[in-house]
């Protein structure tokens, strides 16, 4: 059984990613992670999105047309809005392989939640694969200088809501 948080949650099943070409980017994550193309979504006359999936590890992957999104302006070129682990530095190594024999390039690093590989898709979004996660549970903020240098601080800038965290907890059951 897989575990779950301790409000009965076991971890996100899909992500949603808008492209500009559905077909070359599903042909991209498919080929990439080896996931199957198992959805379609249309409005009658076009296919404005689809899913892959890899169904052992139980996620989906979803692809929209940014054209077909509210202002079709969503872009996240520059962010990683999916990132992966891998089971060890073996399998993460293995997709590497494959990234290169598919003529993908690649880059990989360091910070302070693991070591993990990217990935750029056909729009400039970026996969990340993390192999040796190290996340902490005390908060983290990282920032970018202008000479693009990492800078981490330790309390938060954003002024969320005042409402206490454990009304949220109460509040979902």
């Amino acid at each position: 059984m897989r575990p779950t948080t301790r409000l009965g949650l076991r971890g996100i099943v899909q992500a949603t990613i808008p492209v500009s070409d559905l077909a070359r980017s599903a042909r991209f994550y498919a080929d990439l992670l080896g996931l199957r193309y198992v959805r379609e979504f249309g409005d009658g006359s076009t296919v404005t999105g689809c899913a892959l999936a890899d169904f052992d590890a139980r996620y989906f992957i979803a692809l929209r047309r940014r054209d077909r999104l509210a202002g079709g302006e969503a872009d996240l070129r520059g962010e990683h809005p999916v990132i992966i682990e891998a089971e060890n530095r073996e399998a993460a190594e293995w997709v590497c392989e494959r990234a290169t024999r598919l003529g993908v390039p690649w880059t990989s690093g360091t910070h302070a939640d693991g070591t993990w590989i990217e990935f750029l898709d056909p729009d400039g979004i970026a996969l990340r694969i993390v192999h040796t996660p190290t996340p902490t549970e005390s908060f983290l903020g990282v920032t970018f200088g202008p000479d693009g240098q990492q800078a981490f601080y330790d309390e938060p800038k954003l002024k969320m809501s005042q409402r206490p965290h454990h009304a949220l907890i109460a509040s979902s059951h």
